[in-house]
């Protein structure tokens, strides 16, 4: 398996934005701002730098090499 920098995120994200925007996919619209938003984030990163997940209670978080929280998924939505 590659290794999962932010270039591996940003195609699969990139993707699921596009998905959103046709139509294809329809998630709520909190998992639609978080999509926008991460691709944003994402944008502005070096392509190499390493993502960490990690998966607490709160929900699933995509982690920068700094340490820093770039966006959490909650693990559900009320």
């Amino acid at each position: 398996m590659s290794e999962l920098d932010v270039k591996h995120y940003l195609e699969v994200y990139k993707g699921r934005l596009e998905m959103q925007k046709k139509g294809i996919t329809n998630p709520p619209e909190e998992i639609k701002l978080l999509t926008r938003q991460l691709v944003e984030i994402l944008s502005d990163k070096n392509p190499e730098e390493e993502i960490v997940v990690n998966s607490s209670e709160n929900g699933i978080s995509l982690i920068d090499s700094s340490g820093k929280i770039l966006v959490t998924f909650p693990k559900q939505l009320d």
